[in-house]
């Protein structure tokens, strides 16, 4: 509980009045002796005195703004901080199929419903979301609010961009956990359609950064057309896909490769780091503001109501000596 205005509170002292005036109305009486003793009116007169400070210390709060609940609430539950770094090259609005097949869907559209149910999937994550092509562009930094996710996931479906930079893609995804809760699993869901060299000295600082983040990192690779196999390391090719998976399992960090061709595979790969990442994670949500000043002011003019109830009731007693 808490109040905007606590000066205010200061005014409470006026709930000590009731006891020190009058409630009810003077009646002249001849001598004391005359009125046996009544421990009901007592009750009463006390019963009294307290709606009165009952109703001075209601509006009194009221004026000062009294309200409740604002504040944060700690959570538990099993999930991750996972980062979406989505291709966002021309090749990604391809279709996604292999040679010979039939494409029903671009390769981010697939990828973006798929992974927009696999969100939807996991209600204790907090997701963020980062585009790239030749400049990565942060979208969404880590959140819990599923339509703000399902909506930046949307707005993936324009138009893609020239070339990819997938070094300083990975570098904007990481910036996502600068702020983050180091107790919290983090995770990487590097989207993309193939690949492209990373400079020697971006490599070395992803390796170091990975590291001291403690990341998890999972590589979908959209497949199609004629294009290589993740697993064919054939060459010296360092622009080829097998050659970013070979880099990344050299990170020395929790890593997994998946190759998809069809939405099918997109799901089976999405299932599969769904059952990977189930860590406990404790997360704090931010409950909102409730005001109480109505209640304070319902109960003042309740407290009110039977006041001027009681005094309507009163009746003056007969005069001594008064003829019938």
């Amino acid at each position: 509980m808490s109040v905007d205005h606590a000066w205010v509170l200061v005014l409470l002292i006026l709930c000590a009045s009731p006891q020190l005036g009058k409630i009810a109305s003077a009646q002249t009486i001849t001598s004391l002796s005359t009125i046996p003793p009544d421990i009901v009116s007592r009750t009463l007169d006390q019963l009294l005195r307290a709606l009165a400070a009952i109703a001075i210390a209601a509006t009194i709060l009221a004026l000062a703004g009294l309200h409740g609940g604002a504040g944060e609430i700690e959570r538990t539950g099993h999930g991750a901080h996972i980062v979406l770094l989505l291709d966002r090259s021309l090749s990604m609005d391809e279709g996604l199929a292999l040679t010979g097949q039939k494409a029903r869907l671009s390769k981010t559209a697939a990828a973006t419903q798929l992974i927009e149910d696999f969100f939807a999937r996991r209600p204790n994550d907090s997701f963020g979301l980062v585009a790239f092509s030749t400049q990565p562009i942060p979208i969404m930094p880590l959140t819990e609010h599923r339509q703000a996710i399902a909506a930046a996931l949307s707005a993936m479906n324009n138009k893609g961009l020239a070339d990819t930079d997938i070094g300083a893609g990975l570098e904007s995804a990481l910036a996502q956990f600068d702020n983050d809760d180091p107790q919290a699993s983090r995770v990487i869901l590097f989207v993309s359609d193939g690949a492209g060299r990373i400079p020697d000295a971006v490599q070395a600082d992803l390796r170091t950064k990975m590291l001291l983040r403690r990341i998890h990192l999972y590589y979908l690779y959209l497949r199609s057309g004629d294009s290589p196999p993740l697993s064919n390391m054939a060459g010296s090719d360092t622009t080829q896909p097998s050659a970013l998976n070979a880099f990344f399992k050299s990170l020395n960090i929790p890593y997994r490769g998946f190759e998809a061709s069809d939405p099918a595979a997109i799901t089976a790969a999405t299932n599969a780091i769904g059952r990977l990442e189930t860590h406990p994670l404790t997360y704090h949500e931010t409950t909102p503001r409730i005001g109480h000043e109505t209640l304070c002011y319902a109960i003042a003019a309740a407290a009110l109501l039977i006041l001027l109830m009681s005094r309507l009731a009163e009746r003056d007693f007969p005069a001594s000596g008064s003829q019938t």
